[in-house]
């Protein structure tokens, strides 16, 4: 019998366990804590642009992260939501003590997955061979197992920074892990420093709330998940406060006393969540800063600053927190910190997330450069399943470019690699206009279908759904309108002129058409007020109309999506002999030395490689196969 262990049970490894144990595999879930398991180190939310089109792919693959979060969210809101629908993306609010009571009961009560607690201390190798036999814990204990997700986080050669202080931890409170990290450096795997941090966590009854701008949640809240029956908890908002001058006087007075600019962090910070400091430094032009002040639990009275990141020592940072409106009697429970650790280089993957040269290791999370719950739930899934597929002799799973945001940010890391935290962004996807995140569902349901792991309930919602958008659309196309029609009466009332009849799917690609006019005209429709799960009409409507106006644009882009899908199924043979072709630049050759891309595609999209390097590659491919 085969055995997958999963090491680490923060995001990442959550996913990659509960995905495995879904699969039928007998699975270990190895932790430092079990009380740890889906802890929220940083800000206490899921989701946002990008990273909540993420959550949706999950969930639609048989991922646990949204379900979770709808579970245990407080707080919903749909990001961008004046913006089109290609774009928008779901967050929420968790109650993190919740969450992780959630995560760890959803583990637990799964067949074929085991919770244990220890250390990991090194991989273990069949004699002679890179072949794995086990994992060794720090009590000298082996786990047997047949393939390994590493999932390490911010623990391996973690190390904390405040101010002038340092203090070996894979976070506040917990241990680094040391044996591992330096087991896989002395493998000669490729490694960089790179950093993260927190804000201080406030005591509610400290804040004065009525100087503060309330920002409500969406009423109602929309789930994450396709198959959540509903949003559980009580619904709470969160504010928005404004840094002062007195704020960016102190940074600037105390910039030396910061561990990023007193120089005690070698790591790279991530580019997209600078902390204050690094804010207030490299944007002096801006007057001030926008905080968002959230709710950490319903079970506890902390507050958490999102925005104001620091790695300043505590007595600094109670006197930044003091000169914001609204917190001059505010006390600090926890303070921020920055925290530095050790990752590797993700050119040394797999596109399946396995790491070259080690056979039966697969990376996930941070490990491989990236930062955010989500990014490292998404690599969680993807190696698990992905590991469960090479024990069974089956064909890993990878997903397109154009396929998901999934697939964008796994290509991203093994084909490009990345020198900061990476984090997900819909400008990243130049397939976005086919990545909506309300058509994850029906988007991937073939790819759901091959892993296996949804219940079978769950895909019935699915392809019901997939039947009922294919019928409105066809609705949509026979019904006719004229200016003695209801649809006309609607038409005309919105200030458009009926000089003949035409089809209401071309009536709704007219811009006078709003969502207003949109529900008018659908509600004269059979059916359409039908109830079924997971069918929100106004969401629908949106993906209807979106669907009716951008079809040109993505009927374009797939023809030139078509002209290049043939190079990823184009395979580079691992013995290919890239450093000796001749007619290709040594740039060229050397990059492709470098990031040894498993598919003409993938040669294709790394920075510097040009269409008639690409082209020249290919030839070389066909003769070396003629031979």
């Amino acid at each position: 019998m085969k055995h997958l262990v999963v090491i680490g049970g923060g995001h990442a490894g959550i996913e990659a366990a509960h995905i495995a144990a879904r699969m039928g595999l007998t699975t270990t879930l190895l932790t430092m804590n079990l009380d740890q398991i889906g802890q929220m180190s940083c800000n206490p939310s899921i989701g946002g642009v990008g990273k909540g089109h993420m959550v949706r792919e999950l969930d639609a693959l048989g991922g646990a992260m949204g379900r979770l979060i709808d579970a245990t969210g407080i707080h919903f809101r749909i990001l961008n939501e004046s913006r089109g629908v290609a774009v928008r993306g779901p967050r929420a609010q968790a109650d993190k003590v919740k969450y992780r009571i959630a995560a760890r009961r959803l583990l637990e009560h799964l067949e074929h997955l085991k919770l244990r607690q220890g250390t990991a201390a090194a991989l273990v190798w069949r004699e002679g061979t890179r072949g794995l036999r086990g994992v060794e814990l720090l009590d000298g204990s082996i786990l047997p197992c047949d393939a390994v997700v590493v999932t390490s986080g911010t623990f391996l050669n973690g190390r904390i920074l405040i101010g002038a202080r340092r203090l070996e931890a894979g976070r506040a409170g917990e241990p680094a892990s040391t044996h591992l990290a330096e087991q896989l450096r002395a493998l000669g795997l490729r490694h960089r420093r790179l950093k993260t941090g927190t804000s201080p966590r406030l005591a509610r009854a400290s804040i004065d709330f009525t100087r503060l701008q309330v920002q409500p949640g969406d009423d109602p809240p929309r789930p994450f998940s396709f198959c959540s029956p509903g949003i559980p908890q009580p619904q709470v908002p969160c504010h928005i406060v404004h840094t002062t001058a007195q704020t960016e006087a102190i940074v600037r007075e105390n910039l030396p006393q910061s561990s990023l600019y007193g120089g005690h962090i070698e790591g790279v910070g991530p580019r997209y969540c600078p902390s204050i400091e690094d804010k207030f430094v490299k944007f002096p032009d801006k007057g001030r800063h926008q905080i968002f002040v959230e709710p950490e639990s319903l079970e506890t009275e902390e507050i958490y600053l999102a925005g104001l990141s620091t790695s300043m020592p505590p007595d600094v940072q109670l006197r930044m927190v003091r000169s914001l409106p609204g917190f001059e009697a505010a006390e600090i429970l926890r303070p921020g910190y920055a925290i530095e650790y050790d990752s590797f280089d993700p050119l040394q993957l797999h596109r399946d997330l396995s790491v070259e040269g080690l056979e039966g290791v697969w990376f996930a999370g941070q490990i491989n450069g990236t930062t955010g719950y989500e990014e490292a739930a998404g690599q969680g899934l993807l190696a698990g399943i992905n590991a469960v597929r090479w024990l069974r002799e089956q064909e890993p799973i990878v997903l397109g470019r154009e396929q998901a945001y999934l697939g964008v940010m796994v290509d991203d890391l093994v084909t490009k690699g990345t020198d900061e935290p990476y984090r997900m962004l819909t400008a990243r996807a130049e397939h976005r206009l086919g990545l909506a995140c309300d058509l994850a569902d029906a988007r991937l349901l073939a790819v759901a279908r091959e892993v296996g792991a949804l219940e079978s309930e769950d895909l019935a919602k699915v392809e019901a759904k997939v039947l009922r958008r294919e019928a409105l659309r066809g609705q949509c196309e026979a019904a006719w309108v004229t200016q003695t029609s209801p649809f006309g009466a609607i038409a005309t009332a919105a200030g458009l002129r009926l000089d003949a009849g035409l089809s209401l799917s071309d009536l709704f690609r007219r811009q006078h058409i709003g969502p207003a006019e949109a529900d008018a005209c659908l509600t004269l429709l059979d059916g359409w007020g039908q109830e079924q799960p997971g069918w929100n009409p106004a969401t629908e409507r949106d993906l209807l109309l979106f669907d009716l106006r951008y079809a040109p644009y993505r009927d374009r882009e797939a023809k030139l999506l078509e002209g290049h899908r043939g190079w990823d199924q184009v395979r580079i043979p691992a013995d290919f002999r890239i450093e000796h072709l001749h007619g290709i630049s040594r740039e060229v050759l050397e990059k492709l030395s470098l990031h040894r891309p498993e598919t003409l595609g993938q040669a294709s999209r790394i920075p510097g490689i040009t269409p008639a390097a690409v082209t020249l590659l290919h030839l070389h491919l066909h003769r070396a196969r003629s031979i």
